[in-house]
C-alpha cells in the first residue's frame, strides 16, 4: 500500500506543476493556485485515509495508585528539632484497595528531605531517609527549611505517585555536655556526641543525648584517636564560637551550635606547618580580662598559641602564628597550665625529657627558665622535678569565685612511684622561688594508682578523683588519708577511661552562674572492650568531700572509647 501511495504522489506533483505552468502563462496563477491547493490537500487526505497501520501496540488501562493523607493523623506542615525522630504513615491504595503489610502490591517507596529553598548558598543535597510504606526516621539535617517527600513506584509500570510535606527543622546545640570518643565500629577514628539533660544544660526539662555528631553532620569521618574536645569562648555570644576537636591526626573546628566542619587543620594558622602531629589542644587564661587569653596546640613538638580578644558579637579573626622556640627543649608533655594569670605567663608547658617546667612571657615567643627556687618555701622544683608527667587538671587553689585563681594538679611518676604535684601558676610571677606549692606521695596510699587512666581535680574541694579499673577513687590530698573508693562500675568488664568534673575555665561565665552544677556534677565514662561498648554515667557529688549520690543517676551507651569530656559553653 504504501509503494502504491508513493507512486501515485509522485504523478499528481507531475502534474500539478505542468498545469500551474500553462495557467500561469495565461495569466491566472495566483486564483488557480488557492484552489489547486485545495484539491491537492483534499487528495492527500484521501490517500492517507486508505493507509492501514500494521503496528502492534499492546494497550491496557493503568493500574491505579493513590497516597492518601486522610484520616491519618498527618500535619500540613512539621516542626522538630534536629535529630528528633519522624513519623508519617499515609495510606497507599492499590487498584482501589488499601495497601497493608500483608499486601503483595508491586509497589517500591522512596522517602526524602531535601532543602525547601534554592539559589546561591542553598543546600541541595537530598538525603533518603526511607523504603518503607511508613515513615520512621530520625531526622539528622541542620537547622532549615525541608520538604519530605514519598516517592511510590509501581514496578510493573514504572508510573510514579508522590507526596510531600514540608518540615522545619530547628538546632540550637546551645550548651550540654560534649563527650569525644574513638569509634567502636570505626578503629583510628573519633566522633563526638551531645548530652542534654536537666543537669548539664540551663532550664533543661528534657533528657536527650546525640551520638557520632561529626560524621552524622558532615557527612565523613573524623581521621585520629581523640586528645581533646574544647568549646573556646572567644565570643560572649553563644553560636559565634566553634568548638575543636583534636586527634592525633588532626584539629578540626566546628560550628558551636550545628557541629558543622567550619575549619581544617590549615585554617587555624597564617602559616600551616608541613607535618600535622598534634598532641594537645587547650587554652591559656582565665579569661577575665578580654585580650589576654589564648589557643594553644602543641604539634609536632612545637607551640603555638593564638591569642584573642572576646567579643560581644564577631567570632574568631585571628590565627595561630610562629611557635615558640627553645633550642633546648625535650619532648612536651601533652598539657599546657590552662588558667593561669596571663599578664605574667603568655604560656606554661613541660619538658618530659629533662623534667622541667618552662613558660613564655606574654605575647613572646622565648621559652624560658622560671627564676631558681627556694627548697625551704618550695615544695619542688619547677626547674628540674625529676618526675614525668603523665596527665593533669585544673582545680581548687588559694581562692574561688570571680577571680578563678586555681592551681594545677599533676599525677606524676619517679619510677614506679606516683605523686601528686601542685604548682600554683595562677598569682605566681617567673621571678617567685615557691611555684611548686605541693608533693603529695600517693604510692601507698591510693589503691591501683599505678594503673590510673584519669585525673580529675575539684575546684571548690580538696580531693581529686583517678579512675583505675573498674572504679573510681577519691583523694583528699591534704588529710593525709588513704584514697577511697568512690564508685564501681555496674557491669563486670567496664574500665574507667574518663572522668571530668563540670566546670569551664572561663572566669566571668563562672561567675556569673552560667554553669550547670558547677563543681558538684561528676561524668565517669567506661569501656567495654569485650563488648565493644562505651558507657557514661553522671552522678550528682558533694562538692567539699567528694562522696557520690548514687540515689540519682543518668546514664548513656558511648559508641565508643571515650577519651575525652567537657562542658559546651552557653550564654543562656
Amino acid at each position: 500500500m504504501t509503494t502504491i501511495i508513493r507512486h501515485l504522489l509522485n504523478t499528481f506533483f507531475k502534474v500539478e506543476a505542468s498545469l500551474w505552468a500553462e495557467r500561469r502563462k495565461a495569466g491566472g496563477a495566483s486564483s488557480w493556485g488557492a484552489s489547486s491547493l485545495l484539491l491537492s490537500l483534499f487528495f492527500l487526505l484521501s490517500l492517507t485515509a486508505c493507509y492501514d497501520d500494521l503496528g502492534n501496540y499492546d494497550y491496557h488501562e493503568l493500574e491505579a495508585v493513590a497516597i492518601d493523607t486522610a484520616g491519618a493523623g498527618i500535619q500540613p506542615e512539621y516542626a522538630i528539632m534536629r535529630f528528633d525522630t519522624l513519623r508519617l504513615q499515609p495510606k497507599v491504595y492499590f487498584q482501589g484497595q488499601e495497601v497493608t503489610d500483608a499486601s503483595q502490591a508491586p509497589l517500591d517507596y522512596q522517602w526524602t528531605i531535601f532543602s525547601a529553598t534554592s539559589g546561591v548558598g542553598a543546600n541541595a543535597v537530598v538525603d533518603t531517609i526511607g523504603h518503607q510504606r511508613q515513615l520512621d526516621a530520625v531526622i539528622a539535617r541542620t537547622g532549615g527549611n525541608y520538604f519530605v517527600q514519598l516517592v511510590v513506584t509501581n514496578r510493573n509500570d514504572g508510573i510514579r505517585q508522590f507526596w510531600r510535606v514540608p518540615v522545619a527543622v530547628s538546632e540550637v546545640f546551645d550548651g550540654g555536655w560534649m563527650v569525644f570518643y574513638e569509634r567502636a565500629d570505626e578503629p583510628g577514628y573519633s566522633d563526638v556526641a551531645l548530652i542534654y539533660n536537666p543537669w548539664t544544660k540551663l532550664n533543661a526539662n528534657y533528657n536527650r543525648h546525640y551520638l557520632n555528631l561529626y560524621e552524622t553532620t558532615n557527612g565523613e569521618l573524623l581521621p585520629g584517636h581523640p586528645i581533646r574536645c574544647l568549646d573556646i569562648a572567644v565570643s560572649l555570644a553563644s553560636g559565634n564560637n566553634y568548638v575543636g576537636l583534636c586527634t592525633d591526626y588532626t584539629l578540626v573546628g566546628v560550628s558551636e551550635n550545628g557541629i558543622e566542619k567550619a575549619l581544617e587543620f590549615a585554617d587555624f594558622f597564617h602559616e600551616p606547618p608541613s607535618t600535622m602531629q598534634p598532641i594537645w589542644y587547650g587554652q591559656h587564661g582565665s579569661g577575665v580580662m578580654s585580650g589576654q587569653s589564648s589557643e594553644v596546640l602543641i604539634n609536632d613538638n612545637h607551640i603555638y598559641t593564638n591569642t584573642y580578644s572576646y567579643s560581644a558579637t564577631e567570632g574568631r579573626t585571628t590565627r595561630f602564628g610562629v611557635p615558640k622556640f627553645d633550642e633546648g627543649i625535650g619532648q612536651l608533655a601533652a598539657w599546657n597550665a590552662e588558667v593561669p594569670q596571663t599578664l605574667n605567663y603568655g604560656i606554661v608547658v613541660y619538658d618530659q625529657t629533662y623534667h622541667r617546667f618552662r613558660y613564655a612571657a606574654y605575647n613572646s615567643a622565648q621559652l624560658e627558665e622560671f627564676a631558681p627556687q627556694d627548697p625551704a618555701v618550695a615544695a619542688f622544683d619547677v626547674n628540674n622535678t625529676g618526675m614525668e608527667l603523665l596527665m593533669a587538671d585544673w582545680g581548687r587553689g588559694n581562692s574561688a569565685g570571680a577571680a578563678l585563681r586555681p592551681f594545677d594538679y599533676l599525677l606524676m611518676s619517679r619510677g614506679d612511684e606516683r605523686f601528686l604535684a601542685v604548682t600554683n601558676f595562677s598569682s605566681s610571677t617567673p621571678q617567685d622561688n615557691n611555684i611548686g606549692v605541693g608533693l603529695y606521695p600517693m604510692s601507698a596510699l591510693c589503691p591501683d594508682i599505678a594503673q590510673a587512666t584519669t585525673l580529675s581535680a575539684s575546684h571548690v574541694g580538696s580531693f581529686v578523683y583517678y579512675g583505675a579499673g573498674n572504679k573510681v577513687y577519691t583523694f583528699a590530698y591534704d588529710s593525709g588519708q588513704p584514697a577511697s573508693v568512690a564508685w564501681t562500675a555496674p557491669t563486670e568488664g567496664e574500665e574507667v577511661t574518663c572522668v571530668r568534673i563540670m566546670k569551664y575555665y572561663h572566669g566571668t561565665i563562672y561567675a556569673y552562674g552560667l554553669v550547670p552544677r558547677a563543681d558538684n556534677l561528676v561524668h565517669i565514662a567506661t569501656w567495654d572492650e569485650q563488648r565493644q561498648q562505651g558507657h557514661l554515667y553522671q552522678y550528682l557529688i558533694n562538692p567539699a568531700s567528694g562522696i557520690l549520690d548514687t540515689n540519682q543517676c543518668y546514664d548513656y551507651p558511648i559508641p565508643g572509647r571515650v577519651k575525652d569530656m567537657a562542658w559546651k559553653f552557653s550564654m543562656q
